[in-house]
């Protein structure tokens, strides 16, 4: 669980920090881990000031990314040029990476705009290891992110989930969201035999493969519901107020990027 100063995690031999501009709730703030040298995800590029404090303590010799999106990836340029790290993600992470992307205005408020960087493209289902003797396998899971994947230490079993999981019930989602893609990429980690779940938004999550099996679950019901509605007729806005209840301050801060709406449109492929 997280403790003390800036939400600090420990776990036999990880430890985390879990650092954000707000802490209204499991979105608003995202965790970088640490195991041995190398540390998985790089965290919101507005925090740089706590997470470079968290990468002092010992050295950096690797950083994983899952996914471009600047919560998980927004201090690696920092880190490779202050610390010599490398940077390893996805290979269709590494256009956003390099070149940049765009940053709706509600999240340059939350997490700010990170500086670019050049990473080290991982392929799908990937092994290597890092120079802490980590035992790493990349997994694709697509659906919140086209480039997004997990990452398993398999000598542990430890998974390293990014934004595959934040929650069992989950009520709002980014325009763009593919939740068919979402429902595969639960039943690929799902497959795989490990032992503990690590949230880039919540951390260590116990009774890890009952919570994912439980999203994956819910999101099928959600879908196969919101189709059979779509069928008898009705329309995304009528599907989302029975499924998931009226749009409120989430939708209206992120103006409407981040919504209910959306959740039903990934569902009906709108």
């Amino acid at each position: 669980m997280f403790r003390g100063a800036h939400e600090r995690l420990a776990f036999g031999r990880l430890q985390g920090i879990r650092v954000g501009r707000f802490h209204t709730g499991v979105n608003s703030a995202a965790v970088v881990f640490r195991l041995g040298t190398t540390l998985i995800e790089a965290g919101p590029p507005n925090r740089w000031k706590q997470v470079r404090q968290f990468a002092t303590e010992q050295p950096v010799e690797t950083v994983l990314i899952t996914h471009h999106h600047e919560d998980h990836s927004g201090n690696a340029g920092h880190l490779r040029q202050q610390f010599g790290a490398r940077v390893l993600a996805p290979e269709e992470a590494l256009a956003p990476l390099r070149d940049g992307f765009p940053i709706h205005f509600y999240r340059r408020v939350m997490w700010g705009v990170p500086p670019r960087v050049e990473a080290e493209g991982l392929k799908d289902f990937a092994r290597f290891e890092d120079a802490s003797g980590n035992r790493w396998q990349a997994i694709p899971c697509p659906g919140h992110s086209p480039d997004m994947c997990s990452f398993l230490e398999t000598r542990e079993g430890w998974l390293f989930s990014a934004d595959l999981y934040v929650a069992s019930r989950v009520r709002y989602a980014p325009r763009g969201h593919r939740l068919d893609q979402e429902v595969e990429s639960l039943d690929r980690v799902l497959a795989l035999p490990f032992a503990e779940l690590f949230c880039a938004h919540r951390g260590h999550v116990a009774g890890g493969r009952q919570a994912l099996l439980a999203k994956r679950d819910y999101l099928a019901e959600l879908l196969a519901r919101a189709q059979d509605l779509r069928r008898r007729g009705y329309s995304v806005r009528e599907i989302s107020g029975r499924l998931l209840g009226a749009e409120d301050y989430v939708s209206l801060l992120t103006g409407f990027h981040f919504c209910k709406a959306n959740l039903l449109r990934a569902c009906l492929q709108d």
